[in-house]
């Protein structure tokens, strides 16, 4: 099978609307038919005007005129191409890989629960921990761009990677709640980005759903702050604000579930300041209300917890966690 290639047509027959809905803690109501109805996850809808046929596995928003089968709606919550999509789909899902990035064609479609019931989610193999160690360069330039200085990179064991899987980009270790290097993350530094690579590379296999960045350190803590990238985590860390990345602006029901086990009680959101972070930011307000304290901070338009001027952070911190 052909390395990098995706079986688009095998991924939207084995993954189900509803699959896709309950990862995203989206509930829908039954409407006529095999019809689901509700808010819209991609704009400010304030009338129920998104449709789902659970049958034909599309949806369209008669308010925004999105509209689409089950890949195009993760690539359009996810702000990423429909290949990507379909990795991260099979990742999620537990689709088999061949080789990187190949579905396999056997796949047997999956039940889900309903994501109108909210059913907890089905038992799915963690992540296991790595055997090695990759050996960076804590001193690049670009995560001095980023505010990121040695102490702090050599804290979180982050540096450029000069070879392998992770070869020209910033390395970045990804830890289980308990502790375990379970995956890199890899982002592009080094000039033009290459034709069908993308700015941020995860291994085949890597569970993201079953991990929140930088949880191990700050599980004991009551008060967390929840931001969508990694350098936005060491950011606050380095002004000593606990804080856990989603790796993007979706909570899996696992991730959502892991905060509660570990005892956490109040969540502050900081989701970027363009407009699909703050979408993401009012979804996840309206999901996690009724289980834990939330507040939220409205970025100015365009930064990032990472970029904004830090007495702005330090300020909205103070009032809010």
């Amino acid at each position: 099978m052909k390395k990098g290639w995706v079986d688009f047509k095998q991924i939207k027959s084995s993954v189900t609307f509803e699959q896709v809905l309950a990862h995203y803690g989206i509930q829908l109501k039954p409407a006529k038919g095999d019809e689901l109805l509700g808010l819209c996850p991609f704009h400010e809808d304030t009338k129920p005007s998104f449709r789902v046929n659970i049958k034909k596995r599309v949806f369209h928003c008669f308010g925004c005129d999105a509209k689409g089968n089950v890949l195009d709606f993760v690539a359009r919550k996810e702000s990423v191409t429909i290949k990507k999509a379909g990795l991260m789909v099979s990742e999620w899902f537990g689709i088999g890989l061949g080789e990187i990035g190949a579905i396999n064609a056997n796949t047997e479609p999956l039940k889900t629960p309903s994501p109108v019931a909210r059913a907890p989610t089905e038992a799915v193999e963690p992540n296991k921990p790595l055997k090695f160690t990759l050996k960076v360069e804590p001193d690049h330039p670009y995560l001095k761009e980023r505010g990121i200085d040695a102490s702090v990179a050599e804290e979180f064991g982050v540096g450029f990677c000069n070879r392998g899987m992770m070869k020209d980009r910033i390395a970045i270790p990804i830890h289980d709640t308990e502790g375990h290097l379970v995956a890199y993350a890899g982002r592009w530094v080094s000039g033009e980005l290459p034709e069908g690579e993308e700015k941020y590379k995860l291994p085949p296999g890597f569970k993201k759903s079953l991990v929140l960045f930088n949880l191990h350190r700050v599980k004991a803590e009551k008060k967390l702050v929840v931001v969508e990238g990694f350098f936005s985590v060491m950011r606050l860390h380095k002004l000593g604000i606990p804080a856990v990345a989603l790796m993007g602006r979706s909570l899996s029901q696992e991730q959502e579930k892991i905060m509660g086990e570990c005892g956490v009680k109040i969540l502050t959101l900081m989701l970027d300041g363009d407009p699909p972070g703050r979408e993401a930011q009012a979804q996840l307000l309206q999901r996690l209300a009724g289980k834990f304290h939330v507040g939220v901070v409205e970025l100015p338009d365009n930064t990032e917890p990472d970029t904004v001027d830090e007495s702005v952070l330090r300020e909205v911190c103070r009032e809010t966690t």
